[in-house]
């Protein structure tokens, strides 16, 4: 059983975007860019700013410390050479003042613990100091 006709190919057409939608997705892909261009100039601009500024403020406080630092040796030195120098004049003693006493003996109390070994007969344990 034979339908006719021979065997034909399949007519394949490719039908894609129009010139029009071609150009209009170049053009949206250049404002992108163009977009993004914008966005990283502005963007590295800020960060040298805050660079330059985190800069300025760390030479500030490399002066500060440096002075802090010059100060502290200088009053360093002179509390040293302070230290070093004496005096020998007698003086009062200021109002308020501790002083030191003379070391005198503790007062214990008496021992009364008294043990007598004559009320008790020898037995076990009358050699015990054991109060009676």
């Amino acid at each position: 059983m034979c339908f006719g006709g021979g065997v034909q190919a399949p007519n394949v057409q490719y039908v894609g975007p129009s010139e029009d939608d071609i150009r209009t997705n170049e053009e949206s892909l250049a404002e992108y860019q163009q977009q993004m261009t914008d966005q990283q100039n502005e963007f590295q601009t800020q960060l040298q700013s805050q660079i330059d500024t985190a800069a300025a403020e760390t030479v500030d406080l490399q002066a500060d410390y440096a002075a802090e630092t010059a100060a502290a040796a200088a009053a360093g030195a002179s509390g040293q050479a302070a230290a070093y120098s004496t005096s020998a004049q007698q003086t009062e003693i200021p109002e308020g003042a501790q002083t030191t006493a003379a070391v005198t003996e503790k007062k214990k109390p008496k021992k009364n613990l008294k043990i007598s070994t004559a009320g008790t007969a020898n037995s076990a344990g009358s050699g015990l100091n054991i109060g009676v």
